[in-house]
């Protein structure tokens, strides 16, 4: 059972900006022109954590990445991590509108069941605007007003992972439950 003050099974999607949340917020260049980022393994591993939840039925949500980039860093790193991605998106809201729209059936989807990662303006009106949101400790100072709980870390340095452990109540495990929730072995016969 999860401890966390975020009732996390009342959610049905997470998402993740990718500029400023998997990364430093910087880009490196080649004498080429090309582009490559800095990215915190530990952050990858907290989609693990959240998958493994999923499977013990502590939650349901979906995840993806929402970026206005279109770089194919942000395509190839989402792969790498077994995510989603959806690049190139100018306007997030937009997108997130017509994602809500798009459930159809008993479980409509509403903006309230929506976790939020974001670092920068372009996430505003998102964050504004669903159930949850998360920013780093480095996001613009804007955002970390609005936002639902500010981490204290910056982008790309284990934000990710120090968020999805704050969802997940890692804090207030014991050990054997942290064993549980990593192994994922559950009850034995």
């Amino acid at each position: 059972m999860l401890k966390n003050e975020i009732p996390l099974s009342e959610f049905h999607t997470i998402v993740f900006d990718f500029d400023g949340v998997f990364t430093d917020n910087f880009v490196y260049l080649n004498d080429e022109g090309q582009e490559s980022v800095r990215c915190s393994r530990s952050d990858g591993y907290a989609l693990n954590l959240l998958r493994k939840a999923r499977s013990q039925g502590l939650h349901s949500a979906e995840m993806f990445v929402l970026s206005t980039e279109t770089n194919s860093v942000v395509e190839a790193r989402c792969k790498k991590m077994g995510i989603t991605s959806h690049h190139g998106v100018k306007d997030k809201w937009r997108f997130m509108q017509d994602y809500l729209s798009s459930s159809t059936g008993q479980d409509g989807k509403t903006s309230e069941g929506v976790i939020y990662f974001g670092n920068d303006l372009n996430d505003l009106e998102v964050m504004q605007n669903v159930g949850f949101s998360i920013a780093p400790s480095d996001a613009h100072p804007v955002i970390k007003d609005i936002a639902s709980k500010v981490i204290d870390c910056r982008g790309g340095d284990h934000f990710v992972r120090q968020g999805v452990e704050f969802l997940l109540g890692v804090s207030t495990m014991s050990i054997g439950e942290i064993n549980e929730l990593i192994l994922n072995r559950g009850n034995r016969d």
